[in-house]
């Protein structure tokens, strides 16, 4: 029961100060003392000593947080908050571990790394921005081509609470780093989920002459193998929406910061977040059933050869034995 409290323990630090680190030392730290707590026990027991002992998993995924907050908090009384768009997935720990990036965060600002593929910055000018997204392209697993940015104008306003301006402006109490991360937030997920969008709407492209040729042929000319990397982009997507971007969920920052949570509910009207994910969702079920038709037809198509190659075996054995015998 200790240990499982101390994992616990682990797994909430990890949460607790996923903002936090503003320099590599800084987060070096939480990732090897979150390692260390998430790293699996075994205890010995009499007579398995000519057991083989389990490998330990790496623990870089489970220490690796949901993003990092690098650079310093900009002070000027007029931001602009940039999201762009790098790739599928960012291994924050090796853009810390970069040199050469350390100096593009800190002529950028405030620099949030998410992991699945968002780069947001804050108070960073557009040169800064483009410069920082490419540094960052060889630590990104599936770089993408796909320009899609997303930006605010951040305002501070100390004597009024944080709203949003008849123009999109945020307005801010402070420029507290719990507030400019609400907002990196609201903005990577926007980006990611505009990059979802885009691959749903080219995939209902992909399967519109497929559907055509069921409605006029009754069957599926595609090869097998396009068949089978139409179903695997559709499950990529699924997984990124709902198992790695969590665009649906509230930020773990709010558990303990709850005075945020009418900011973060005007953030997320204003870019309209849930409306956005619930026709995502509407169109990934409809790909899903189309999927299944596909998988089906797919089952079909590889039956039949089966059977042809059955039938075309026992052809040739009965061919072979008939030869046989008028040679005698």
């Amino acid at each position: 029961m200790s240990a499982w409290n101390g994992r616990k323990d682990g797994m909430r630090a990890i949460r607790d100060n996923a903002w936090l680190p503003t320099g590599a030392a800084e987060a070096k730290n939480v990732f090897d003392t979150s390692a260390r707590l998430l790293a699996p026990s075994r205890t010995a027991v009499s007579g398995d000593d000519d057991m083989p002992h389990p490998v330990k998993p790496a623990p870089r995924p489970l220490a690796t947080p949901d993003f990092l907050a690098l650079g310093e908090t900009p002070t000027f009384g007029r931001l602009r908050a940039c999201a762009s768009l790098a790739g599928g997935r960012i291994d924050t720990s090796a853009v810390q571990a970069d040199p050469t990036i350390a100096p593009l965060i800190e002529a950028a600002g405030l620099v949030f790394l998410f992991r699945y593929g968002v780069v947001v910055t804050v108070g960073a000018e557009n040169d800064a921005i483009v410069g920082l997204v490419e540094a960052v392209k060889p630590h990104i697993a599936d770089p993408t081509t796909l320009n899609e940015r997303e930006s605010a104008h951040i305002e501070h306003d100390p004597g009024a609470h944080d709203n949003i301006g008849s123009e999109g402006q945020i307005r801010l109490a402070d420029l507290g780093r719990e507030r400019l991360t609400l907002v990196a937030i609201v903005l990577a997920r926007s980006v990611a989920l505009a990059r979802d969008e885009f691959l749903l709407w080219d995939a209902f492209d992909r399967i519109a002459p497929l559907v055509t040729d069921l409605q006029e042929n009754g069957r599926a000319r595609l090869p097998i193998r396009s068949a089978m990397r139409l179903v695997g982009n559709v499950l990529a997507a699924r997984h990124r929406i709902i198992g790695t971007a969590q665009v649906d969920e509230r930020p773990d920052l709010l558990w303990d910061h709850p005075a945020l949570d009418r900011l973060y509910a005007r953030l997320e009207a204003e870019y309209e977040l849930k409306e956005r994910a619930d026709v995502v969702q509407r169109k990934l079920d409809a790909l899903g059933g189309f999927t299944e038709a596909l998988l089906d037809i797919v089952r079909d198509k590889r039956a039949f050869r089966v059977e042809i190659a059955i039938i075309a075996l026992i052809a040739f054995e009965a061919a072979l034995s008939l030869f046989a015998l008028l040679a005698r």
